[in-house]
């Protein structure tokens, strides 16, 4: 056990040993991972993003790699996932919009992640692509505070969007990623700087959150810190006390933060009138979700199509407005039925169990962290996909391929096309403690 930690431990060299290394792709692919949460498009749903993985794609296929695609079993899922929402769009009222979506999907399944297993092949890769990524988001965070661009309602408005939801979703999905990333350089580096570096991340963080208004952001946020703060560690007989250390902690820091003057009161306010249950902030979502179901029982298998059910949602609820469930279960029964529905949980079961199959397998805290933290980034971006609707924003999908190609090369499970030239920077043996 002891000789495995140090081994593992000293394995952490070759992270700190900044040879020239990168190449035209690797660099390539750390710049996506820079503009991903930012989600710049260039036509329709077209964005730079998009652009840089297909290049890379080509590159890969063209170059010496092999891309690695998902692992066998996904592939099931995936093709009745997209065969369902095929089928459903027979029934769309504008079918040239369901198969934008589904082309979208296909390209996340088919390009996107595959790149993102082929390329982020050490460590060294995966932190470097997780703190561009967290330093993308705060690039919109801080553009924000500067310009203040503010919408009718006081919330604050991003660069990258007109929805101000949009400034306040990544404090939730990258916060557990920033703190990982601090106990990395706290490991190698004194308090005093760990804290210096910690002090301006955090704050943007919250000011963005607190701007926005999003209430689903902070559903997000309090559920990414739970998970994260209590079994960063490890799940052991010291978990009970971490979740209670954790809880008060957050509800603590929470509290001062809620009643404070040290950020906008845009949040406090959208969160007193909601419980308070004011009819523009509950009611419109209520009518959709109502319509949303209903539209799911009059087609439980087929639905009204992906991004169709904004056409149809007053055919059920004369009173609601013209958008999609604000909920993304809702949504998909709604758009592409119930075993569509099912795949793409499945999917998301699947991230899940590799995910928690890699974490008994290895010892190295900082892997654990590592996981951790991307396990808690999804969980937070699941719980904000409760209160809006459909996943296929591409920066989400980066967090599910990074945890994936991890979690593979930990337990050292091959992806279909090809073996893992470095899976010994990220494996190890025996089980977890």
């Amino acid at each position: 056990m002891l000789g495995t930690q140090i081994r593992e431990e000293l394995s952490w060299a070759k992270y700190t040993n900044w040879r020239a290394d990168f190449d035209l792709v690797k660099i390539l692919y750390l710049i996506s991972a820079f503009i991903a949460p930012m989600e710049l498009r260039l036509v329709a749903s077209l964005t730079q993003y998009d652009l840089l993985i297909f290049v890379l794609a080509v590159l890969i296929i063209i170059g010496p790699r092999r891309l690695h695609v998902l692992p066998t079993q996904y592939f099931p899922v995936i093709y009745f996932f997209l065969l369902f929402a095929l089928l459903s769009t027979f029934r769309s009222t504008h079918p040239e919009e369901s198969l934008t979506q589904i082309l979208q999907f296909a390209f996340i399944f088919f390009v996107q992640l595959p790149v993102i297993l082929t390329l982020s092949e050490s460590r060294r890769i995966v932190y470097l692509s997780l703190l561009l990524f967290l330093l993308g988001g705060l690039y919109g965070m801080a553009w924000s505070m500067v310009a203040q661009e503010v919408q009718g309602a006081g919330r604050t408005l991003t660069f990258y969007s007109d929805n101000p939801n949009r400034l306040g979703y990544p404090t939730a999905y990258l916060l557990p990623l920033a703190l990982c990333l601090l106990f990395y350089v706290r490991r190698h580096a004194n308090l005093l700087i760990t804290l210096a570096l910690a002090a301006p991340v955090l704050y943007l963080m919250m000011w963005a959150l607190a701007a926005s208004g999003s209430r689903s952001s902070t559903v997000g946020l309090l559920v990414s810190l739970l998970v994260f703060l209590t079994f960063y560690k490890g799940v052991n007989l010291k978990t009970p006390l971490r979740l209670f250390v954790s809880i008060t902690l957050i509800a603590t820091v929470g509290y001062v933060l809620y009643q404070g003057q040290f950020f906008p009161d845009t949040l406090h306010q959208r969160i007193e009138r909601t419980l308070m249950l004011e009819e523009t902030l509950v009611d419109d979502r209520s009518r959709l979700a109502v319509a949303g179901l209903m539209a799911f029982q009059e087609s439980p298998f087929l639905g009204v199509g992906l991004d169709n059910f904004k056409y149809v949602a007053r055919d059920y609820v004369a009173a609601a407005t013209p958008q999609p469930p604000h909920n993304l279960w809702i949504q998909f029964l709604s758009s592409i039925g119930i075993i569509g529905t099912a795949m793409f949980f499945l999917l998301i079961a699947f991230w899940y169990l590799t995910v928690f199959q890699a974490l008994r397998r290895i010892h190295s805290q900082q892997q654990r962290e590592l996981l951790w933290a991307l396990i808690a980034s999804m969980t937070s971006v699941l719980f904000i996909y409760m209160f809006i609707p459909i996943m296929i924003h591409r920066h989400y999908w980066l967090i599910y391929g990074i945890g994936l190609a991890v979690a593979l090369r930990s337990i050292k499970l091959p992806t279909e096309s090809a073996s893992l030239p470095n899976v010994q920077e990220f494996s190890s043996s025996g089980h977890s403690v």
